[in-house]
């Protein structure tokens, strides 16, 4: 064997080590019938490797499969039912515009008054998703980025661990009846879902559209299926296959992470992910009563989560992967633009409050 080849086989074997050990994570989740199994079992493995300072770095080959399956298995999910509902998304899209004010606003408020953060971090820290960019901003704002980050990530974390117990619990219907599924995709269906899929993420690669090979397979894919001209049910091993690879992908944010930060930002993450998700709640209720969409979808598309981890999230309860994944890329492009405005807003609002607490402590002097 020659020995440049050496490196490349330690590094596919660390590869297949982490995602044995993530489907074993999966697999013992799905024998405690722990909602979610396949996902958040993988996830939760993921982060003892990266514990243990034994998790690889995921190859980006690797993760371009995972998202080009969990975008293929959600687009096969979508009918012509699930096609005919998108009538109902315009009311929807506007209450999740006016919930994400109230969360960030809401979120910044606790960060600042219950946890003593600087309002600007408590703002950047607040930004439901869309990661990436939050942090590039918050960089070049000189803000604590390390801190944010952290209590980004963690806030994902428990989302994708709490979120399934709860919509359970209120909507325990949304089991999938596996005897009234659709028959099993034809290896000849399957192969044009993929080719499909591949088409689709790279056309959004071009576009630079956000997430573009989940985001793309499951367009292109959803397309076929809605449509009728591709009809049937990804096989659950390769579904099952999909969820452990993003479970290795969520987990992986905690590769380079201090634990004593980690420690640290815990409690404020906490406070953070219970305000946030107790407004997204409310307005997932709201959007229950006034449209047909159920609570569980709901919720899981107001939940200020990141776009790969919620929408993979639906699809492994049973929920409408397309509108949660239409939902959290509209609140990508919003968190684009509020992020930038909301810097220009945010001085003029602390001036404000400090003028007037100035005032009532000249007056009460």
């Amino acid at each position: 064997m020659p020995l440049q080849w050496i490196p490349a086989l330690r590094a596919a074997a660390a590869q297949v080590f982490m995602i044995a050990v993530a489907a074993a994570g999966g697999f013992g989740f799905e024998q405690l019938q722990i909602p979610a199994p396949w996902l958040s079992g993988a996830m939760i493995a993921t982060v003892v490797l990266c514990a243990l300072k034994i998790a690889p770095v995921m190859l980006n080959p690797i993760r371009d499969l995972a998202m080009l399956l969990a975008g293929l298995s959600m687009g096969a999910s979508v009918t012509p039912d699930t096609l005919g509902a998108l009538t109902s998304y315009p009311v929807s899209l506007a209450l999740l515009a006016l919930c994400m004010l109230a969360l960030m606003a809401a979120s910044t408020v606790a960060l600042t008054r219950i946890c003593g953060w600087a309002p600007r971090d408590a703002f950047f820290a607040s930004a439901p998703g869309a990661l990436t960019a939050v942090l590039i901003i918050a960089a070049d704002e000189r803000a604590d980025v390390a801190r944010i980050a952290v209590v980004q990530i963690i806030r994902l974390f428990i989302l994708v661990m709490v979120l399934p117990s709860i919509i359970a619990a209120l909507e325990p219907i949304i089991v999938v009846n596996r005897s009234s599924a659709p028959a099993l995709l034809t290896p000849l269906a399957f192969a044009i879902l993929m080719l499909a899929s591949l088409v689709g993420g790279a056309a959004l690669q071009r576009l630079r559209v956000t997430a573009p090979t989940l985001m793309g397979a499951m367009l292109a894919s959803g397309l076929l299926a809605g449509s009728g001209t591709v009809v049937g049910q990804v096989p659950p091993a390769v579904s099952a296959f999909g969820f452990v690879m993003i479970g290795c992908f969520i987990g992986q944010r905690f590769r380079n992470i201090e634990w004593s930060m980690l420690a640290r930002c815990l409690p404020d993450s906490i406070v953070s992910m219970t305000v946030g998700l107790s407004i997204a709640g409310a307005f997932s209720a709201l959007v229950a009563l006034v449209s047909e969409i159920p609570f569980g979808s709901a919720i899981v598309a107001f939940a200020p989560g990141g776009i790969e981890a919620m929408t993979v999230l639906a699809l492994s309860l049973g929920l409408d992967p397309v509108y949660v994944g239409v939902h959290h890329l509209a609140r990508f492009l919003l968190v684009g633009v509020w992020v930038p405005l909301g810097l220009r807003v945010l001085p003029t609002v602390l001036h404000t409050r400090g003028r007037k607490r100035e005032a009532e402590s000249s007056l009460s002097g």
